[in-house]
Order: C-alpha cells, then sequence, then structure tokens
C-alpha cells in the first residue's frame, strides 16, 4: 500500500502543481492587463490636444506677472481633469511634471480619502490641495491651501523618461506598478513653418498590489496569495507567512505562465506547495508574489483513494474464487467431451461418437442437456448432405439460364460504357478501400491526370488537397451507411485553377444488400457558383469600399441581436458619420472623396475586432456592430480609437485632406429591442455628437429621443409656417458713429408661433438647415426685407441699407435661389446697394468654385457683403484679399468687455486699423453702454448696433424710432 500512497501522493503533486502553474498564468495575464489599461490611460491622457500646451504654459509662466485668476483656473481645470482620469484607469495616483521635473499637479487616493491639488511655485512654495471620498463626486469641493505632505513629491529626479512605459517598483513602501508616458508639445518659431515635438513634461501614473488586489486574485485562482517586497511580507491572504522562501526549483516560462520557483514549505505546521513569481525592475529583484496550496488537502484524498482500492480488491476476491470453481466443475469437463464428438462428426465417424462419447455424458443436469445438443447437431449434419445433393442438380440446371442472361448483360453493359466513356459529366467508382476502380475520359480531363495516374490511388493521394480529403471521407460516409449524397465541392485542378462541382454519391451493393463500391458522378458548375457570388456580392457589399451594405448590415444586426438574447450579453451599435466629407467631395473631387471613404473603411475595420461587423450605408455613414460585448470600458477605447484615426490626414495623392466623425452609440437590448428604433437612437446620439461639436461620440439617452420628437413636431410645424404667413422681420437699427445717423438695419427673423409665441431663430434655424427648409425661408427673407429697404430708401433715405444673414446651407445649396436674387431686384427696380449680404467667416473657408461664383454674382449686381461675427472662427486673413467683402462685423464678445480688458480693446482697435488698411467697413454688435461707444469712436470704428441704441423693432416701431421727431440715436 505505501507504493500505492507514493504513487497517488507523486499524481497530486504534480495536479497541484499544474494548478499552481495555472494561477501563476492568471496572475501573469491580471498583471500585464493592469500594465496595458494603465498605459493606455496614460497614453490617452499624454495624447489630448490641449495638454501639452497648457503644461508649458504653467510652466513658463506660473512665476510671471500674468493673470493670477487665469492661472488659478488653469491649474484648478487641469486637477481636476487628472482626478478624471485618474478614476477611468482606477489608478492608485497620478501625478503631473513639468519639463523640470517640478511637481505641477495630482489626484491620488490613500484608502477612502482622496486628494487632488496642484503646486504653486511662485511666489512661494505652496500646495492647494482638496480632500473628499474615494466614492463620492468630489468636484465642488473647493482647493484650499495645504502644507505639503509627506506623500507628495515635488520633484521628480532628472532626467525624465522620454518613452512611455511600465514598470514595478516600490512605492511608498508598497509594490506597485508605475507608468511613465511624456507629455509632448510642438515647438513653435520653427523657420520651415513646420513644428516639431518636444517634451514638455512626463506623466506618472502608480497602481498599488494591495490587499483588494490580493483577495481578487486569490478568488480568482482559488488559492492562497501572498506579495513580497524584499523585506517582506506586504499583503496576503497568509498573515503568518512573512517572508517569502526562494529555496526551491525554478522553472523557466511555459506557455502563458511566467518563470516561476515551485518548493514546500511549512506555515505554522501546515505544509503548503508554493509557486513563486519574481518581480523586478531594471534586472533587480524587488519582490514577488506568491500562490500556495494546502498539503492537506493532497494527504486526506491519498488516504482516500487508499481505502477505496481496497475495498475494491476485496469484492473482486470474494467473486472470483467462486466462479472459478464453477466454471471448472460445470462447464469445462463436459465441453471437452462436447468438443470430441463434433470432431468426430467431420471425420464421418458417428456411429462410434454415438456408442462410446455419449456414454461420457452423465444424463443428469448440464450434461444432459449437451448429450442432447450433440443428437441434434448429428441429425442436422445428415440432413444438410442430402440437401447438398439436391443443390447439385439444380445448379446444372441454373447454369445454362446464367449463361443465357450473362451474354444480355454483357450488351447492356457495352452499350452503358458507351455513354459513360462519352457524357461530359466526370464518373469514376470507388471499392471499398476508397482505391479508384474506374474512371472515364471526362474525369481525366477535368482533372488533368492521365488514366494510369488515377486508378488504384484515393483521392486524398491524386490529385491530394485538403477538398479531396472532404471528397474521400464522403465517399467513406456513403460507404458505411448506403446511402446516397449530393454535395458541392471546390477544388484545384492541375493549373491551379478554382473549380466547383455538384457531385453525386450512389451506393452500389451485391445481391446481399453489401456496398461493394460507390459511383461518383461530377458535373462542372464553377460558372454558375461564380455567376451567383458576383451576384451575392453584388446585393450584400459595397462595391467602392467592399464593406457590407445597408442589406447585409440589417442582417448581421439581426443575428447579433439574438446571438445577445442568447448569451444575455450586450451588443452595441455604433453609427458613424464623417464630418466635413461634403468639402472634401467638392473641393478635390469624388475620385479623391472615393479613395478617402475607401481609406475610412479600412481604418474603422481596423480599430474593432475580426468578429465585428463593419458596414457602409451610404455617403459617409458607416456602422459598426459590436458583439459579445461585457463592459463598457471597450466600446469606449474603441470609440476613441475611432475617432483618432478618422482625425488622422488622409493621404489622397498630391493632396492631403482632414475630416473628423462623429459617432453615436445606442446598446442592445437596453436603449431597445426592435432594430429598426435602436437604428434611430444611434442616428440620434449621432446628431447629438455633431450638435456637440462633432469629433466627438455620444451615446443615446431618453432626453434625445424626446429632443428628437420635439424636432420632428418643430420641423412638421416649421414647413407650415410660410404658407400659414407665421414669420416675421424684426430690424434693429445700425447707426454711424461719426455721425450719429441711422443709415443702416439688420433684418432679423422671428417665428410667432401658434403655441411657443414669438420664437428667435436659434430655436429653429439648426432644424431649418436640416430639412432644407433654410431655401424657402431665406429667400422669403431676402424678398421680405428689400421691399422694406426699397419702401424706406424712397421714403426716408436714399442711401439706406438692409444687412440679410444668410446661412452657409443657403450658400451651398445646389438649387438657384440666390442665383435669382439679383433677377429679382432688376425686376422690382430695386438698387443692389440697398442689400447687405451676411456670411460667416466658415463659409470662405472652405469655398469652392461654385460659392466663389454666387458671391462675384451678388458684386456683378451691386450687393455688398458683410462677415458676420468676425475673429470667432478658425479665421484666415488670406480669403479677405480672395472675396470682394464689404463690412466687417466685429463679434459682441469682444466688445462686451472693451471697458475692463485691454486685449479686447486692443484686438478691437487691431480689427478696425487692419479693415480701413483693406478698404473695407467695420461695424461692431453689441454695442450696450456709452463707455463701449465712445471707445469705438474713439478706434475710429465707422458703425455700432446694440441695445444702446434699440432692440429689433417691427418695421412701424422702427419707422418711429428713427425718423419720428424726437426719436432716433442720442
Amino acid at each position: 500500500m505505501s507504493a500505492v500512497s507514493f504513487v497517488i501522493s507523486t499524481q497530486y503533486r504534480e495536479q497541484s502543481r499544474s494548478q499552481l502553474r495555472q494561477a501563476a498564468a492568471i496572475i501573469s495575464e491580471e498583471l500585464a492587463a493592469r500594465q496595458n489599461g494603465l498605459l493606455d490611460a496614460a497614453r490617452h491622457l499624454a495624447a489630448q490636444h490641449n495638454l501639452g500646451p497648457t503644461v508649458w504654459y504653467l510652466s513658463q509662466y506660473a512665476g510671471s506677472d500674468l493673470d493670477r485668476e487665469t492661472l488659478q483656473n488653469t491649474y484648478q481645470q487641469l486637477a481636476q481633469d487628472v482626478q478624471e482620469a485618474r478614476h477611468t484607469a482606477h489608478a492608485g495616483s497620478i501625478a503631473l511634471y513639468d519639463a523640470a521635473g517640478h511637481l505641477i499637479t495630482f489626484s491620488r487616493v490613500d484608502g477612502r480619502l482622496e486628494r487632488t491639488g496642484f503646486v504653486e511655485r511662485a511666489p512661494d512654495l505652496r500646495l492647494m490641495m482638496k480632500e473628499g471620498t474615494a466614492d463620492g463626486d468630489n468636484r465642488s469641493i473647493t482647493l484650499k491651501p495645504a502644507p505639503l505632505p509627506p506623500f507628495i513629491h515635488p520633484e521628480f529626479g532628472p532626467p525624465l523618461p522620454q518613452k512611455a512605459d511600465a514598470r514595478f517598483a516600490l512605492i511608498d513602501n508598497a509594490l506597485s506598478i508605475e507608468i511613465h508616458a511624456p507629455i509632448l508639445d510642438s515647438t513653435p518659431g520653427n523657420p520651415s513653418g513646420q513644428t516639431a515635438p518636444r517634451q514638455v513634461g512626463l506623466i506618472v501614473m502608480i497602481y498599488s498590489l494591495d490587499q483588494a488586489f490580493v483577495h481578487e486574485l486569490a478568488r480568482r485562482t482559488d488559492t492562497d496569495i501572498n506579495v513580497f517586497t524584499s523585506d517582506g511580507l506586504r499583503h496576503g491572504t497568509l498573515a503568518t507567512y512573512l517572508k517569502a522562501d526562494w529555496n526551491g526549483q525554478a522553472e523557466p516560462a511555459q506557455g502563458n505562465a511566467p518563470a516561476l520557483t515551485f518548493n514546500e514549505i511549512s506555515i505554522d505546521g501546515t505544509g503548503y506547495y508554493q509557486g513563486l513569481i519574481p518581480l523586478q525592475r531594471d534586472g533587480r529583484p524587488i519582490g514577488g508574489i506568491a500562490t500556495l496550496r494546502s498539503k492537506s488537502i493532497v494527504e486526506a484524498n491519498t488516504w482516500e483513494m487508499i481505502r477505496i482500492l481496497g475495498l475494491i480488491a476485496a469484492a473482486i476476491l470474494a467473486c472470483v474464487l467462486p466462479l472459478a470453481w464453477y466454471f471448472s466443475t460445470s462447464i469445462s469437463r463436459p465441453l471437452t467431451t462436447l468438443s470430441r464428438i463434433f470432431r468426430g462428426v467431420s471425420d464421418n465417424t458417428t456411429a462410434t461418437i454415438q456408442d462410446d462419447e455419449l456414454e461420457l455424458l452423465d444424463k443428469t443436469g448440464l450434461d444432459y442437456e449437451l448429450a442432447d445438443l450433440t443428437q441434434s447437431f448429428i441429425a442436422m449434419n445428415n440432413a444438410v448432405s442430402q440437401k447438398i445433393r439436391q443443390i447439385n442438380d439444380i445448379n446444372a440446371s441454373l447454369e445454362n439460364t446464367v449463361n443465357e442472361r450473362t451474354a444480355a448483360l454483357i450488351a447492356k453493359e457495352q452499350e452503358s460504357r458507351t455513354l459513360i466513356e462519352n457524357s461530359p459529366d466526370s464518373i469514376a467508382r470507388y471499392d471499398r478501400d476508397c482505391r479508384r476502380i474506374y474512371a472515364n475520359p471526362a474525369f481525366s480531363s477535368v482533372t488533368g491526370l492521365r488514366l494510369a495516374e488515377l486508378l488504384g490511388t484515393r483521392p486524398s493521394e491524386v490529385p491530394g488537397g485538403s477538398n479531396a480529403e472532404i471528397y474521400e471521407a464522403k465517399i467513406r460516409e456513403v460507404l458505411a451507411s448506403g446511402r446516397n449524397t449530393q454535395f458541392e465541392l471546390k477544388w484545384h485542378n492541375r493549373e491551379g485553377k478554382e473549380l466547383c462541382s455538384l457531385i453525386h454519391l450512389a451506393a452500389e451493393v451485391d445481391t446481399a444488400g453489401t456496398v461493394t463500391s460507390v459511383l461518383a458522378v461530377g458535373r462542372d458548375i464553377s460558372d454558375r457558383i461564380a455567376f451567383e457570388e458576383t451576384i451575392w456580392k453584388q446585393a450584400n457589399f459595397d462595391s467602392l469600399t467592399q464593406l457590407p451594405n445597408r442589406q447585409l448590415f440589417h442582417d448581421r444586426l439581426e443575428h447579433e441581436s439574438r446571438l445577445a438574447d442568447r448569451s444575455g450579453r450586450a451588443m452595441v451599435l455604433m453609427l458613424i458619420d464623417l464630418d466635413h466629407f461634403k468639402e472634401v467631395n467638392d473641393s478635390l473631387g469624388h475620385d479623391k472623396g472615393d479613395v478617402l471613404l475607401i481609406e475610412a473603411g479600412r481604418r474603422i475595420s481596423a480599430c474593432v475586432r475580426a468578429s465585428d461587423t463593419v458596414a457602409r450605408l451610404g455617403g459617409d455613414e458607416f456602422t459598426v456592430i459590436l458583439s459579445c460585448v461585457d463592459d463598457m470600458e471597450s466600446v469606449e477605447r474603441i470609440a476613441h480609437a475611432l475617432i483618432d484615426k478618422l482625425s488622422s490626414p488622409f493621404v489622397l495623392g498630391t493632396d492631403k485632406a482632414f475630416v473628423s466623425a462623429s459617432l453615436g452609440i445606442t446598446l442592445y437590448p437596453s436603449d431597445a429591442r426592435e432594430l429598426d428604433i435602436l437604428f434611430k437612437n444611434a442616428d440620434q446620439a449621432m446628431y447629438a455628437a455633431k450638435n456637440a461639436g462633432r469629433n466627438r461620440f455620444s451615446y443615446f439617452t431618453p432626453d434625445l429621443h424626446e429632443a428628437a420628437q420635439q424636432r420632428q413636431h418643430l420641423s412638421n410645424d416649421l414647413r407650415n409656417a410660410l404658407a400659414a404667413k407665421e414669420f416675421q422681420i424684426h430690424y434693429q437699427p445700425i447707426v454711424e458713429l461719426a455721425t450719429s445717423r441711422v443709415c443702416k438695419a439688420e433684418a432679423l427673423l422671428r417665428w410667432a408661433h401658434p403655441q411657443r409665441g414669438l420664437t428667435g431663430p436659434l430655436e429653429f434655424i439648426t432644424v431649418a438647415e436640416e430639412t432644407g427648409l433654410i431655401v424657402p425661408i431665406g429667400d422669403w427673407v431676402f424678398k421680405q426685407a428689400a421691399q422694406q429697404a426699397l419702401n424706406w430708401s424712397q421714403r426716408f433715405d436714399d442711401d439706406f441699407q438692409i444687412s440679410i444673414n444668410t446661412s452657409p446651407a443657403q450658400i451651398r445649396h445646389d438649387g438657384n435661389a440666390l442665383a435669382h436674387w439679383p433677377e429679382y431686384l432688376a425686376e422690382q427696380g430695386i438698387p443692389g446697394h440697398s442689400v447687405v449680404i451676411e456670411i460667416t467667416e466658415s463659409l470662405l473657408l472652405h469655398a469652392e468654385a461654385r460659392i466663389n461664383k454666387k458671391l462675384l454674382g451678388f458684386r456683378d449686381a451691386g450687393i455688398q457683403v458683410a462677415i458676420d461675427d468676425f475673429g470667432t472662427g478658425y479665421s484666415s486673413l488670406s480669403y479677405l484679399k480672395r472675396f470682394d467683402i464689404d463690412y466687417l462685423k466685429i463679434d459682441r464678445s469682444f466688445v462686451r468687455n472693451l471697458g475692463c480688458d485691454a486685449n479686447d480693446r486692443a484686438l478691437c482697435e487691431a480689427i478696425i486699423v487692419m479693415a480701413h488698411a483693406l478698404g473695407l467697413k467695420v461695424v461692431a454688435e453689441g454695442v450696450e453702454t456709452t463707455t463701449q461707444r465712445d471707445l469705438l469712436v474713439a478706434a475710429s470704428c465707422d458703425y455700432a448696433q446694440g441695445y444702446l441704441y434699440s432692440p429689433a423693432l417691427t418695421s412701424a416701431e422702427f419707422e418711429r424710432w428713427a425718423w419720428s421727431a424726437g426719436n432716433g440715436p442720442a
């Protein structure tokens, strides 16, 4: 039993090692996953477009005399961003250092206490910090001055790491994962006009291998886990195991399992099997993770197995001995006698057998039955001999019949052979060993092999290959079952061309019903299959990007929804719309636009798994179906990756194009179970991302659905508003500053909604642009304002002008509404200079030839053009030279702080000087105080409008205000 005990103990010991090795693999994977997750979070934070400039700004101007309030706000916003990044990464702490290694801001959690703050270095070193609970929302807690605690490291020793890396480290005497990610910015002032990245700071992220981490590993591995540093135990489930024992057998890494040291140890009298995973930093050991399994479980299993084996052995002995005795006395002796009798029958000595051998069988019990059996066998033998003689007589008569029928069969066979040899279908016969015993000329022709090469070989041998093995397996199925079958098979001939055959296998049986061979008949259907595949591909795939089209997308969506129902996991639907793609298409041409769409499809596909679906619905709309999603972090990671990839420049031959993407995200089944509603949800979320500024993603929420319904109601009401004459135009005066004369007005649209009351354009213009109603509405506004300009110029002022706002959607529209405006003025006898068309900066920045043509049409008709809200967009002063512009309208955001902000005052003065140098007039918007007016007059601004003079008025109110005695601007 000791040998058995040794064998079983050895087996359990090996099983324990295997389990420890599996536990080590889980620990290694978890450590790698934590490192990669933290590294991705740090890189994402470092890659934020405004982080590098912000860090550089704080490092350069923290000690300057600039606005301290602005610096404080910048510090606080950066601290808030760092705090949110730590929450997202689930890190223990994050710290940002500048290029000199000075701490800028930090966020860390100690137990249930969370601390976030920043360090000011001028005029003195000062810490601003806020404290709160780790699981609460601390964003509203105010930062307060605090002494510098010992856990805050105000300096990072030089040099700063220049590459992102992850390593193990001892942080505050705790074993941790330490992440470094450099913060880069572009160097300004390069003579070539290009920018070069430089390091302006460093992100340091710490994740401590604490008690919660240990308990999670113990739960997942079903073993005890202890984390050691070189000094001893830091965290663990075996609190009495204080110092790691590294004496043992070292084993190199195997598969997913890392390098381990195996040994057996004793802790407080209890034996354990141990696997130790070494953790190193820069090649030096700094600690390790031990996974342990108690020996008491193995010993208990060993003795239980020995006891069971003893019981089995005793039971076997108790049964075998009686059976052996019974077989020897009751069966073996009579059978030996019976064997001698049968041998005698074969020698035709039956008489002697009956007299001598039968006497040996006792007429009692089993022997009596054997004697009867023997006598019956002898009688049967005599009857068989008689039957054989009769059969021989019958055979002679049948032989003649067989010869006659054989001759007829030969004739039939010759006829069948002629048909088979000349058949266009390939025909072959296979024996029970799957060897080819016949092949017709068509078979030889289609395979490109001679008959001698084909006969006697199996399909797997000639022509060979994986498809030939499938063919042979089908033949074996028919040989085994006897049932005919038919299937399609793709294979390659000797020239490497892929062919497809429809193959029918027929079992050939003998008279006993045994399958003797299989007849295979094949017909080449390659052309038909190719045609069907082409038709299917055209029906289900986008011809440009080769991605699934709308039809296949809906099939995949339905399939993935059923899979989500069965698995209980979520399905995610993303709707992607490329921002500014129309401008690329219009400016560079449709060919370049197609190249961009193909590359966009490739970039989207590269961001998702092979099991996910990427489809193009048409135009610049793509969809992504993420199946079997377990966590939303992966969804956000994919969404960020998509936005980053699609915002990178597209190289289109000699041109380079920039687009971005707006993503809408919705979940099945939590957001909707009906797939058409799910798709509408994604569409609403996508438009929410666009309205929020584009180049971002948005999740579907019930508020979006409600907003979409309200937008739909507003759209329906808007379609009836023109016919119902619900629109009104109000006019805000524009005053000439030099003379205080009312010489212009801006036409402002109002909607007298039956339920909502008088509504401003901000509430409905976006819907009008999306639905295309902006074109007829804008045309109505132009004609009404032009008629009013004619009226007032005839009655009050020959040079009176009315400015009319236009939407970029109006200008870009392919219709002829704007082109007819000069014709309308000519028909009505309205001078062109009576009207000013206001456009936006963004329209000129992306202006193509047809937009320039429309602007030239305005100039030729004498219609003047003004740039509205100048200075708020991505200004490029070159368009002021390219286009005929008459007025610049300074945005109210600059005018508002003229009296208290020197920067805004300097900007306004610069705009006025520049405009006058280019021969342009300047209108200041939003003038509300006399101080603002006086400063504008001092800066030589031409015109002003705002509440200082008057809000927007109806035409009758405007006449009374502007031209009645005692009224007008002061």
